[in-house]
């Protein structure tokens, strides 16, 4: 207890004050407020290597059977990928740029092993599941030149299962293994150590493999610097998704129960000449039991003296269901980072103004999804073993593979945002262009146009309007 003086009184009159300890930031204080508050210390990876499977397994449960989840991940990678992210080579030479585009597209239509997507296809099935399991491993798949492919190369997507959280080791010359990782002494990464086939179907047999990074993308959000494995976007939400999902199984359980019961007859005093039992239900008269009613519209119904009817209100959810469903579903959006109104298709209340603001702050996450996770780690590097794969094929593009700067400048089109209003929103970058604060070549990337398509169609299309005016 310490002791502060209050005002100029002797000091046999020096008043004693109990005096509260607090923290600079109030978050960060030690009061009844805090006492169950507790707090986790540990690195980025102490802290998710014990929790990332659970949170992996929990997470593809709710994508199977949780329509909010499910509609909040295919909703995030339908506005990351979309239809997919397209390069656009910045190659000087016209027919060299228009040749490894045609490349490209017939490798886009091989890339799968097993015949069932496209690149673009894939890349959808890339960002999906990075959403849902927090990563995913892309393998490269060399071929021979002899394969019968355009190019010789196929692209492999393993789930992250086949990467071992838990699997640690320290090697030789400061090499080591972290959640079956392996980095050198400075922290690059030499290699993965995988399963050869999917530890959960069964099939798990031998030693691990170990991959050169050079073989592999590792495809996640290092949220934290120095975070080794990721973790899924639906972390945040999925407690609060089961506990509501919980309660809405209950509220429905008490309403089907309650459904097959009109109300409640009751006496306030038992009477002696009742026909039915109280309890059972079962006719006690010493007659015949009487036919059933029948009720027709307009009747008025009545009792014996002292019977009470207290009908169910069957469809009454208690005050405020409405606004707490609605409050928990925000709470989930919130966590997946989407907005509300995407995922549960709730649009009340809204006017276009709303819509345009929402959508602004959503698409700017998105765009930088798309930029730093989608296009720098998986669009950029498939394109660059392309390359090299394609150089084997075709000796006019070996200079690329051994100096790709040129390559690498490649510019990487996502599809392009629907106009929310269309008349203002081309007539907005009409006025850009013409004041001169844009380009048609600017205004068309971000439409995903190719503006030199654009303007050979439209030469295309003057002079057949002029032949057909020729003829006329």
């Amino acid at each position: 207890m310490a002791l502060i003086k209050t005002g100029r009184r002797p000091p046999s009159q020096v008043s004693t004050t109990r005096v509260i300890m607090s923290a600079p930031h109030s978050s960060a204080a030690r009061t009844h407020r805090t006492t169950s508050w507790g707090s986790h210390s540990g690195g980025p990876n102490t802290a998710n290597s014990g929790s990332i499977v659970t949170l992996r397994n929990r997470s593809r449960q709710a994508e199977r059977n949780d329509p909010w989840i499910a509609n909040a991940l295919k909703s995030l990678t339908s506005n990351e990928i979309g239809t997919g992210i397209i390069p656009r080579p910045q190659i000087s030479d016209d027919k060299l740029r228009e040749d490894l585009i045609n490349y490209w597209d017939v490798f886009s239509a091989e890339c799968d092993p097993e015949g069932v997507l496209d690149i673009y296809g894939k890349q959808r099935q890339i960002a999906f599941n990075r959403r849902l399991s927090g990563e995913v491993f892309i393998r490269r798949r060399r071929r021979s030149v002899l394969s019968g492919l355009s190019v010789p190369l196929q692209i492999q997507v393993l789930e992250a299962d086949h990467v071992p959280i838990g699997h640690n080791r320290a090697l030789k010359n400061g090499r080591f293994i972290m959640d079956g990782i392996e980095f050198n002494r400075r922290g690059a990464r030499l290699a993965y150590w995988m399963h050869a086939n999917h530890p959960g179907d069964g099939k798990v047999g031998g030693r691990l493999i170990r991959v050169p990074a050079a073989d592999v993308i590792h495809h996640y959000n290092p949220s934290r610097p120095g975070a080794v494995r990721g973790v899924p976007d639906s972390s945040k939400s999925l407690l609060r998704a089961h506990d509501y999902d919980s309660y809405n199984d209950s509220e429905m359980r008490r309403k089907s129960t309650r459904s097959g019961y009109a109300g409640f007859l009751y006496r306030e005093i038992m009477q002696g000449d009742q026909l039915y039992d109280p309890i059972t239900g079962v006719y006690t008269g010493d007659g015949p039991e009487p036919p059933p009613t029948e009720i027709q519209g307009g009747d008025i119904l009545t009792g014996v003296p002292g019977e009470k009817l207290d009908l169910f209100d069957g469809d009454n959810t208690g005050q405020g269901y409405a606004e707490f469903q609605r409050l928990k579903k925000m709470e989930i959006s919130a966590g997946l980072g989407i907005p509300y109104e995407l995922m549960s298709g709730d649009y009340s209340g809204l006017n276009d103004r709303l819509v345009r603001a929402i959508q602004n702050q959503f698409f700017r996450a998105i765009e930088a999804d798309q930029e730093h996770l989608a296009i720098f780690q998986v669009c950029r590097k498939i394109f660059s073993w392309f390359a090299d794969s394609l150089s084997l094929v075709d000796r006019r593009f070996f200079e690329f593979a051994s100096n790709k700067n040129e390559l690498m400048a490649t510019l990487w089109w996502p599809q392009a945002w629907r106009h929310l209003h269309p008349v203002q929103d081309i007539a907005a970058k009409k006025l850009k262009i013409e004041a001169g604060l844009s380009s048609r070549q600017t205004e068309a990337a971000r439409d995903n146009i190719d503006i030199e398509v654009i303007d050979k169609q439209r030469a295309e299309d003057d002079a057949r309007a002029g032949k057909n005016k020729l003829i006329e």
